[in-house]
């Protein structure tokens, strides 16, 4: 006496698409989160000429990884801070710096934290389509 089962083929092919499409909607998921982060730094990044602010960008999302960067050359400073010499004339404002310290405007920092609150559930319907009724 003994007992049978069956079905494993389907089970097998459900597993198999699982798998390669899983990857690729992760990785469409998380481009799709990058894109967020990078709006909301831009809403969030103080604009004069609109360089800092047009210069976020991504990497391409590779096995659920991506990048969020601002390759500008003064975007550290702004998103952290930085020092200064008071009392020093900039042509550039037309003004001598009153300030020993300019703190940061943690635009990325900030988006990041924006963009958390949407994640969870962002998270959950990307699984739901994955894992969801055919």
């Amino acid at each position: 006496m003994g007992v049978q089962f069956g079905g494993f083929a389907e089970f097998d092919a459900y597993l198999e698409r699982i798998a390669k499409e899983g990857a690729q909607k992760r990785n469409q998921f998380v481009a799709q989160e990058a894109e967020q982060i990078i709006g909301k730094a831009k809403e969030n990044t103080p604009t004069q000429t609109g360089t800092l602010k047009n210069g976020w960008r991504r990497t391409r999302a590779v096995q659920g990884e991506t990048t969020v960067y601002n390759n500008t050359e003064y975007a550290a400073h702004v998103e952290y801070g930085h020092r200064q010499k008071p009392g020093r004339y900039v042509p550039a404002i037309g003004e001598q710096l009153k300030k020993s310290f300019v703190p940061g405007k943690k635009m990325l920092h900030i988006a990041m934290l924006q963009s958390s609150r949407t994640f969870r559930d962002d998270a959950k319907q990307i699984m739901e389509n994955i894992f969801g009724h055919d």
